[in-house]
């Protein structure tokens, strides 16, 4: 059940009926960390579960300033494909939050592209017919103060307190609205503040009827039976966290039961709750930011100081070796075989091993976690790709264990092709117990390692016999 439901989320979020994150996982090349570094408020505010309701309500919000409700109510088709849209904005703003910065002005110079027949004529708050332009500075700035209070206050809601400041993340964010061509963005929390209260004092916000038509398309969108349930019950949660002049202008009222108003925050936090549970801690794009900034040096989270410590020599000391090396085939097919399966997580499943990978194959950065056992027995082992082995004889890689991991250490697994066209697994791992709890039961640990150590030879001779 939980799977299904996870499915429909990641369907909905990315508008693919088969999900699969290709673009947030290519978000591991560049050459440099982005704009936003991985300690920021940019990251703190965009990740987690808090964005799904600032969707919401940076949707709401925009919709105030007829400008910008014009260029989307005549130049989208929000109706007929929503989800197409919302893809587009996850995309955009994943890219410009884990993008390296060629990724990021690209992906500003995308949506400015897109922008640029966005044109008309509306009616302002005060009467006056204005000229429109979505690509017009004036309206860029809008929807970036209305967006960068959406996901702030989202956050301070549903989350709690930015642990950078409030501050912070309005400062930088200002670098998105700067890249979107907005002259001057806030850069303090006060700034914001104050710059919505002077579309509203200056009565550039209303209400209206093509205002009530996308509350009321927000309020009940085509999305999955499935999803729509809590979708409903993060809505009414956004709502009543509304001011209540925005509230007032959209036609809006916090739900109640009779005289007696919903908990609507604690609703919100239930679902988001949920989709956290779902969904997991981290998104692969994030994932594939981390990945790149670990390929650069600039973010290293391994749980011990040295790398390549099994491509051979002597164990440091503290550190006891494994090596393993056997006969699995013969052949050129029987070796593409073994490194097929080896780079694509299969040697790891073939023996028994549950696999949770951010990417579908090996690579330099990605995050692997393994379990093994069941229930309080269970035994879980967070790894990330220190080392890939590529020639025309050895192939495979080398990963690192991260904090929790019951071992400190490296293992690598090749698959060798010997000139006399014997095919080999090599299997060598440097390691100590990872903290006093797993010294205590080294006993039981050092033979679980034999034991799935086994099995990885009996799935490697499966994988060199399936060629």
């Amino acid at each position: 059940m939980f799977s299904a439901l996870r499915l429909k989320l990641h369907q909905t979020f990315s508008a693919q009926e088969s999900y699969d994150p290709v673009w947030e996982r290519a978000l591991d090349a560049g050459d440099d960390a982005g704009y936003f570094a991985h300690d920021s408020a940019v990251w703190t505010v965009h990740g987690g579960m808090s964005p799904i309701a600032a969707g919401i309500r940076a949707l709401l919000t925009q919709a105030l300033h007829p400008g910008a409700l014009a260029g989307v109510a005549e130049h989208s088709n929000y109706q007929v494909d929503p989800l197409a849209r919302l893809a587009g904005t996850i995309r955009w703003i994943f890219t410009l939050t884990y993008g390296d910065t060629a990724a990021a002005d690209a992906a500003c110079d995308w949506v400015k592209h897109l922008h640029t027949p966005v044109t008309g004529r509306y009616v302002s708050g005060v009467g006056v017919r204005e000229d429109y332009s979505a690509n017009d500075p004036g309206l860029s700035a809008w929807v970036h103060i209305a967006f960068a209070d959406a996901f702030l206050r989202s956050h301070e809601i549903f989350t709690g307190p930015v642990p950078q400041g409030a501050d912070a993340y309005v400062r930088e964010w200002a670098t998105a609205g700067e890249l979107m061509g907005v002259a001057n963005p806030p850069r303090s929390d006060a700034e914001l503040k104050a710059a919505i209260a002077g579309y509203e004092s200056r009565g550039e916000l209303a209400g209206g009827p093509r205002v009530a038509e996308v509350v009321s398309f927000l309020k009940n969108p085509p999305l999955d039976p499935a999803v729509l349930p809590g979708y409903r019950l993060l809505f009414a949660a956004v709502v009543a966290t509304l001011p209540e002049n925005h509230r007032t202008l959209l036609g809006l009222e916090p739900a109640a039961l009779g005289p007696v108003p919903l908990p609507g925050r604690l609703g919100g936090k239930t679902v988001l709750g949920m989709a956290g549970l779902l969904l997991g801690k981290r998104g692969p794009a994030e994932m594939a930011a981390r990945r790149r900034l670990y390929r650069l040096g600039v973010l290293t989270d391994l749980s011990y100081p040295a790398l390549a410590i099994s491509a051979g020599g002597t164990a440091p000391a503290g550190y006891k070796s494994l090596h393993v090396r056997e006969y699995v085939g013969h052949g050129p097919a029987a070796f593409e075989a073994l490194a097929a399966g080896i780079a694509g997580w299969k040697l790891h499943e073939g023996a028994g091993l549950d696999v949770r990978a951010d990417t579908p194959e090996a690579r330099i950065g990605s995050h692997v976690a393994l379990g093994i056992g069941l229930g309080p027995a269970r035994i879980t082992a967070p790894c990330r790709v220190v080392r890939l082995i590529s020639s025309e004889t050895r192939r495979g890689f080398a990963y690192g264990t991260l904090a929790g991991h019951p071992e400190s250490g490296e293992e690598s697994f090749e698959a060798v092709l010997e000139a006399d066209g014997s095919v080999y697994v090599e299997i060598n791992a440097v390691s100590r117990h990872g903290n006093r709890f797993y010294r205590w039961v080294a006993p039981f640990t050092e033979a679980t390692q034999r034991v799935v150590t086994g099995r990885y030879v009996a799935a490697a001779r499966r994988l060199a016999g399936s060629s």
